[in-house]
């Protein structure tokens, strides 16, 4: 007997000894044994490996040592003994740390080990690093919510596809057949789905478009360049032909390679109608206005004539008889002779500003500025001397505009003009400033009188329009309307910036030479 049980306890030893250098090679696996307290009191190379413990650092210390700050805060190394002590197992995932600090996601198994009467003696701990498994399933999570939400997006184009009315989109394979039909497809082009798909694109084409192969020209165009746009006449299902606006898209997967086009098409036909009729409306004006020119131009040359007449006569009247004409007729003669002079200007300033709507036909100048504002106070020396105006000009030599000569001077007579009339009463005083800008040449003349209300700004250009405080003073009302059309003539703009109650600021811009 004591032989046999020499040799049964030596099997024993030896089979211990295997299991433990079997335990001690494992690599992949931390196995650790625990005392009944969670004391650390084997530790093989696999865990050396997985944790960056020894074997001397790790044994005699608390495996809580591993868990995170949060885990041992709340007691968790603890709670997982008690379970296994309760069940004999349990099992879980979660963050482990390693001695450097860094974290791993491990797989835990704690296994209860019992003394044969049935107590506790300590525990066995297997650890698995999962780390690379759970990035994975992380990234397969993430791809898989990824794809959900591109379905969801899919499904929300779908949807926003198929309510659009006012668009046909619709998707060709590379060949120009059609792939796909929406509701505003089968509204523009009066073709069911089922009529339409697999057949070529070209059929909504006009028959010069397909003898000239339009469509496939199309097609090249987007394929190379990414996109194509154009309007032109389409066909519908009935035969019957509509203005359309077509946007032709390549379509290519990720490796670039061409898959198909996204075509989307607008009918604009009632637009282009509405914009057809425009354009007749403005040309039918166009013609009025230049007859209502060619109008004015005749009226006022044949109206001279008739008011030289009538003041050629009066003139006489007033030389032969007019010491014998008692007071009520010679009131009456003046009366007459002041009407002329007004009538006479108005003809004058009609006929200039009819003439001003028409191109002369002359070449443009080149205007020295400073030159035509002194030819014009040349012309206005006596009202500026009867107002009394201090005259200020700032407009150096060798600034030069390129225009017709009588044109800047006749819009800087009438400015000049306005201003000298609408200066303050009593310390008239005008001012006239030129600057270059980028390409044009800015001309201001600018006078210290009483303003204008903004109120009346629409209608300073107009002809024959008189603002309240121009009553008083004598004009036809066609001064800055000729500033204005002459102006434009020549490329230039026209404006004013006013203040009411500090003056205003007339200017006006001609292309620099």
């Amino acid at each position: 007997m004591g032989d046999a049980e020499s040799v049964r306890e030596a099997g024993l030893h030896r089979r211990a000894h295997e299991l433990a250098l079997l335990v001690d090679g494992i690599r992949d696996y931390a196995i650790l044994l625990l005392d009944d307290g969670g004391t650390i009191t084997a530790w093989n190379a696999g865990a050396e490996r997985l944790k960056g413990y020894t074997a001397a650092e790790a044994i005699g210390r608390n495996f809580s040592m591993f868990y995170t700050e949060d885990d041992r805060a709340r007691g968790h190394p603890a709670e997982l003994l008690e379970i296994a002590r309760r069940d004999g197992r349990v099992a879980e995932e979660g963050w482990r740390v390693r001695k450097d600090g860094s974290r791993f996601w491990a797989s835990v198994l704690i296994t209860a080990i019992h003394e044969p009467d049935g107590r506790v003696r300590g525990f066995g701990k297997v650890v698995r690093d999962l780390t690379p498994r759970r990035a994975a399933e992380d990234r397969l999570r993430e791809g898989a919510a990824e794809l959900a939400a591109a379905n969801v997006e899919l499904e929300q184009f779908r949807r926003l596809v198929l309510s659009v009315r006012d668009y046909a989109i619709f998707l060709l394979d590379p060949g120009g057949y059609i792939t796909t039909w929406n509701p505003g497809a089968e509204h523009a082009k009066g073709y069911l789905a089922d009529e339409v798909i697999g057949r070529h694109f070209s059929i909504f084409y006009t028959e010069a478009d397909r003898t000239r192969d339009h469509p496939a020209e199309e097609l090249r165009i987007a394929a190379e360049t990414g996109r194509y746009e154009e309007e032109g006449w389409r066909i519908r299902k009935d035969g019957s032909r509509f203005w359309a606006n077509v946007v032709l898209t390549a379509v290519r997967d990720d490796d670039g390679t061409l898959i198909g086009y996204a075509k989307v098409t607008r009918d604009l036909t009632e637009r282009r109608a509405a914009e057809q009729r425009t354009r007749e409306a403005a040309t039918r004006l166009e013609r009025t206005n230049r007859e209502l020119d060619r109008f004015a131009a005749v009226a006022a040359h044949d109206l001279q004539e008739p008011l030289r007449t009538i003041a050629g006569f009066s003139g006489l009247l007033v030389d032969r008889y007019g010491a014998d004409l008692d007071p009520g007729a010679r009131k009456y003669l003046d009366h007459i002779t002041s009407g002329v002079d007004r009538m006479s200007r108005l003809v004058d300033g009609l006929l200039g500003y009819a003439r001003a709507s028409e191109p002369s036909g002359a070449p443009a100048d080149t205007v020295v500025l400073a030159d035509a504002v002194g030819a014009v106070f040349d012309e206005l020396r006596a009202t500026v001397d009867a107002h009394g105006t201090d005259v200020i000009v700032d407009v150096a030599g060798d600034v030069h505009v390129h225009a017709e000569a009588r044109d800047v001077e006749a819009a800087l007579r009438n400015l000049i003009s306005n201003a000298v009339k609408f200066a303050d009463a009593q310390v008239p005083a005008v001012s006239v400033r030129a600057a270059l800008f980028e390409r044009d040449v800015r001309v201001d003349v600018v006078d210290n009188g009483l303003g204008i209300d903004p109120a009346d700004r629409p209608r300073l250009f107009q002809p024959f329009q008189r603002l309240p405080n121009a009553l008083h003073q004598p004009g036809t009302g066609l001064g800055l309307a000729i500033a204005q059309r002459v102006v434009e003539r020549n490329g230039g703009a026209i404006g004013v910036d006013s203040v009411a109650g500090e003056g205003s600021r007339f200017w006006f811009t001609l292309p620099a030479a």
